[in-house]
């Protein structure tokens, strides 16, 4: 039996030899992390590891991998003469966080438990004198009692007593009141440091996690390697200020991103870059599979309301479609899921009504619009991010954009004119769709969005109300006559605009008339004082429906009697036993 144990130790020895052998040497490093893409809900670290490799094979041990890694997304890549054989991730319990920032962390809890327990003992040991002193006071009471009975008291005696118990009260106040106030400052320094040190290893134990590299080398040489990891808790979302200089015709758009990462590992001196794309680790495509039908009863979704059916269908449209977007990183490995979803989508379109198909196609249009824009933003510099739950700025780009500034008057709708800019984007970036703080000559006037602008598009972004511009609307007259069966109403409308400013103003205004697609009701414009503006876009599209516009420029310090008037007349003719009513949307 002895012998036999001795044989599998021997062998066992012999096991452990030949794997040192086979890896010649090997090599623990952390590495230097130099490059992270920030995705949304994830991002991609590559760490730097720098190695003496000696000619042969050697294995190299990366450390202090962040407790959010994913550990199926790892891999290894040099452009030296190196060949990496593969690349494996480990854990392993350990007994202790190693890591740099929790140390220090640590030590910081432990000095101020210290300094916590300290003020407390003294405080104690000024509870327990104060409590000797009043038993002295107690004492000096009885004895002055006494020596009162006999007749001996005196006046200066009593007033020193007096004095002496007087100052100590303060004293002991003063100080009780000192120790209690540093007491809770410490406790506050106490609650902040143990906060911080629960946002650093949010999501770990005590594991060490570990990349072990194992590779070939030609000869000895000091290699450079890139580890290359997705985690998770990474995102980063857009916003923007956009700031109007109407002076210079132009709008500055300063381009930030909000990035929240708990990965459990800080960024220090990165090359940050944002992008909107899909991180996937699945190189192989999934498979399309041929649909089999068959009838049913319509489901219920199919028999609401006509006017609802359609928006029903979208929204189901729309959630399948995010349900695949969500697994087609997947590949191969989602392949079930991503053909069910494809088999829903079509069955959806199958049974939508033929009137809706257009309507329902500019909508997927839009979505696909803004959905399908994949970008990466490289920022300058080098960065850092701390793991940390608190949102962090940085900066993607900062514009100056040539823009046309302009007023809109809308009367029916509100009594104040705003201020609008239509900028052009003719930078190298691409803007996503995202909230916006607007500024005008340095003022905040409100909040407002963006929307998907790609390189050399136009937008238009509104700069609040400008106060020295007004417009009043109102009905002069109306005329009503009977012409055979039909009623025929005339409407004569004034609006008037006064400019405040010391300068010319541009201003678009607008109104409307009705429009109907019956031809038992005409509509006809029959005069206007300020010709209709001739833009090619208004022409083609709103102008037919009976909006009105008229594009004027406004004279400096023109009001009261000097203000700009615009007239206008239209008539309605119908069936005079009929009223107009506007018709519900579908």
């Amino acid at each position: 039996m002895k012998n036999k144990t001795k044989t599998l130790k021997f062998v066992f020895l012999l096991i452990s030899f030949i794997s040192l052998s086979a890896f010649g040497q090997i090599s623990e490093t952390v590495g230097t992390i130099t490059k992270v893409t920030v995705y949304r809900g994830q991002a991609l670290v590559t760490r730097s590891v720098e190695v003496d490799l000696p000619a042969g094979s050697s294995e190299i041990i990366v450390k202090n991998l962040p407790p959010q890694i994913i550990a199926d997304s790892i891999y290894a890549q040099s452009d030296d003469d190196l060949k990496i054989l593969s690349v494996r991730y480990r854990q392993r319990a350990v007994r202790e966080d190693t890591r740099e920032e929790v140390k220090q962390l640590d030590a910081q809890i432990e000095e101020t438990k210290t300094k916590i327990y300290h003020t407390e003992r003294k405080k104690g040991h000024l509870d327990n004198q104060w409590d000797m002193f009043i038993k002295l006071r107690q004492f000096v009471a009885d004895a002055k009692n006494i020596d009162t009975n006999r007749g001996l008291l005196q006046f200066e005696p009593v007033r020193d007593i007096v004095n002496f118990i007087l100052t100590k009260a303060d004293e002991y106040i003063e100080k009780t009141l000192s120790f209690e106030d540093e007491i809770v400052e410490l406790q506050k320094a106490l609650e902040l440091l143990e906060r911080e040190r629960k946002e650093l290893t949010i999501g770990s134990s005590r594991t060490e996690r570990q990349a072990l590299i194992y590779i070939a080398s030609s000869g000895s040489k000091k290699a450079q390697i890139e580890l290359n990891y997705l985690v998770n808790g990474a995102n980063w979302d857009q916003q923007y200020n956009l700031r109007a200089n109407p002076d210079s015709s132009t709008v500055t758009i300063e381009y930030s991103a909000v990035i929240n990462q708990v990965s459990g590992e800080n960024w220090n001196n990165v090359t940050l870059s944002l992008s909107t794309a899909e991180p996937t680790m699945v190189a192989e495509p999934p498979v399309l599979g041929p649909m089999l039908i068959s009838l049913s009863l319509p489901a219920p979704v199919q028999q609401q309301a006509d006017s609802k059916a359609p928006q029903v269908f979208f929204d189901e449209f729309r959630r399948q479609r995010n349900l695949r977007r969500t697994s087609s990183i997947k590949g191969i490995k989602a392949n079930e899921e991503l053909n069910l979803y494809a088999t829903r989508n079509q069955i959806l379109l199958f049974n939508i009504k033929d009137r809706d198909i257009q309507r329902f196609q500019q909508q997927l249009a839009e979505i696909a619009r803004i959905e399908g824009v994949s970008v990466t933003y490289d920022l300058p510099g080098s960065l850092a991010l701390p793991s940390r739950s608190d949102r962090q700025f940085v900066s993607i780009a900062s514009i100056t954009a040539k823009a046309d500034f302009t007023l809109l008057a809308s009367p029916l709708l509100t009594d104040y004119v705003y201020l609008q800019a239509e900028t052009l984007n003719d930078s190298n970036t691409i803007l996503l769709p995202a909230p916006a703080s607007m500024f005008c000559d340095g003022r905040f006037v409100g909040k407002g969005s963006l929307p998907l602008v790609t390189i050399g598009e136009k937008f238009t972004a509104g700069f609040g109300i400008d106060s020295q511009i007004q417009v009043t609307h109102e009905l002069e007259q109306k005329k009503t006559r009977i012409q055979g069966g039909n009623r025929i109403d005339t409407y004569d409308y004034r609006i008037a605009l006064s400019n405040y400013k010391n300068t010319h103003a541009k201003l678009r205004l607008l109104d409307r008339l009705p429009y109907s697609d019956d031809p038992s009701i005409k509509i006809e414009l029959t005069k206007t004082s300020v010709p209709l503006s001739e833009d090619t876009e208004y022409v083609r599209s709103l102008k037919k429906k009976g909006i009105l516009r008229w594009d004027i420029e406004l004279e400096p310090n023109t009001t009261g009697e000097k203000a700009t008037i615009v007239k206008y007349s239209f008539t309605t003719e119908y069936d005079k036993n009929m009223q107009l009513q506007p018709t519900k949307k579908n």
